[in-house]
């Protein structure tokens, strides 16, 4: 296990240059606005081989049951149409976390969704088709009415399947039945079968909240809390890689808390993803005590290939004292690592925030898109293909907001690049 305290100073950071092209950009502009009267957000954004864009869409009923929908654009996100639309079977939640795909070019929409007891059930839901439909291959909740929540997917290049979440532990285990364990399965038939990789409670409690599959083995980003009160919530990145015997063997490479010992000061990360040179990102937000309030704090951090060597790149609010939070992060195949959150004005309006930074070095970072449609809104998640950025959110005004928002890059010269390390 690795702690990594927080040294980090943000000035001005040294970049490598050597020959390479620049990213332009154009303006920001929104290509998706789902209207409902009940809450509703883009959670979950992916693409297909084809170009094809799917979004994850939450949304709820008349009669209170929630919809979690997987709407579909081949038009680069100006039109769309809605492939899937799983419905809560009581007036419970039912939502899609993260999309996916695999090599073999199969979809997977994973998350929860409550049953007629209304337990909170883990769903992995797969489409073949393009999405045109969908059916049921992981349905897994713990013993006696205990919760389960998929939160995270992911495929290597062999095929295998990844799912990263969380689920409560059973109170037959003789310990109390809010105790939450992070969990991750694996599927290595395209989904016909599944299997728990990875079971861990950090002991106390823990739960997974990204994932993603390198070369240099298989990477989980979370949370947890120990048997010290005083701790609070812990940032916490697990590294699996195969053992001798096939199976997977797991470390925890990076601890990092914003403030040390202090109860309440959470730290805990949302996005996880790797850029072309192999470097790995957790984005996030930490808590610290500003003026005599917790005031959280948008944060990035990164490590090289081998997920050892964790530091701080980025630290950041929209006002001094205001609510912070990072929650998904997209690598550019043409450069840049883009992070999509939400940040607290003056006026206490909170605006949807993406970061950029061309190098993904610490002091390198500044705002890319500063978005305030209505006085609440904030991106959860962002996406990347060969020529454009994507960033899925929410906003509430009268009516709750699910939008998609784009950027188109160009090329020009001159980029300067960082190191591979």
């Amino acid at each position: 296990m690795k702690t990594t305290s927080l040294i980090v100073t943000l000035g001005a950071a040294l970049l490598l240059a050597q020959a390479a092209t620049t990213v332009a950009q154009k303006t920001w502009q929104t290509v998706a606005d789902f209207q409902c009267e009940r809450f509703t957000a883009v959670d979950a954004l992916t693409k297909d081989a084809a170009g094809n864009l799917y979004a994850a869409v939450a949304s709820s009923d008349a009669d209170g049951r929630t919809h979690a929908q997987v709407r579909k654009s081949s038009d680069r996100g100006t039109t769309w149409t809605v492939v899937e639309d799983l419905v809560s079977a009581v007036a419970g939640s039912t939502k899609f976390f993260s999309l996916g795909a695999d090599t073999a070019g199969h979809l997977f929409a994973v998350g929860h969704t409550s049953d007629e007891e209304n337990q909170t059930r883990w769903i992995v839901r797969k489409s073949s088709n393009g999405g045109n439909s969908w059916s049921t291959v992981d349905d897994f909740a713990g013993p006696g009415g205990q919760e389960a929540t998929a939160h995270a997917f992911a495929a290597d290049a062999t095929g295998n399947l990844y799912v990263a979440g969380f689920g409560d532990e059973s109170p037959s285990e003789g310990k109390s039945g809010w105790r939450t364990h992070w969990l991750v399965r694996q599927s290595r038939d395209g989904g016909r079968s599944w299997a728990t990789i990875d079971d861990f409670s950090y002991s106390f409690s823990a739960r997974a909240a990204a994932i993603v599959s390198t070369s240099h083995g298989l990477f989980v980003a979370g949370s947890g809390w120990n048997d010290k009160p005083e701790s609070g919530q812990r940032w916490l990145v697990r590294k699996g890689t195969v053992d001798d015997a096939g199976g997977t063997r797991w470390q925890t490479v990076d601890e990092f808390q914003f403030e040390e010992n202090k109860n309440g000061y959470d730290s805990r990360p949302s996005g996880l993803a790797v850029d072309a040179l192999g470097n790995l990102y957790v984005v996030g937000r930490g808590y610290v005590l500003v003026d005599g309030a917790i005031i959280p704090h948008w944060i990035v951090r990164r490590a090289s290939r081998a997920g050892s060597d964790w530091t701080v790149v980025d630290t950041f609010q929209l006002h001094p004292g205001h609510f912070a939070a990072a929650r998904g992060v997209a690598a550019s195949a043409q450069g840049g690592v883009y992070v999509v959150g939400q940040a607290q004005a003056r006026d206490f309006s909170t605006h949807w925030i993406v970061r950029k930074s061309a190098t993904g070095e610490a002091g390198s970072w500044s705002i890319n898109d500063d978005f305030r449609p209505s006085e609440i809104s904030g991106g959860l998640c962002i996406l990347s293909d060969s020529k454009r950025i994507f960033a899925g959110g929410w906003s509430s005004g009268g009516l709750k907001h699910a939008m998609v928002r784009r950027v188109e890059l160009s090329r020009t010269n001159d980029l300067t690049v960082a190191r591979a390390h």
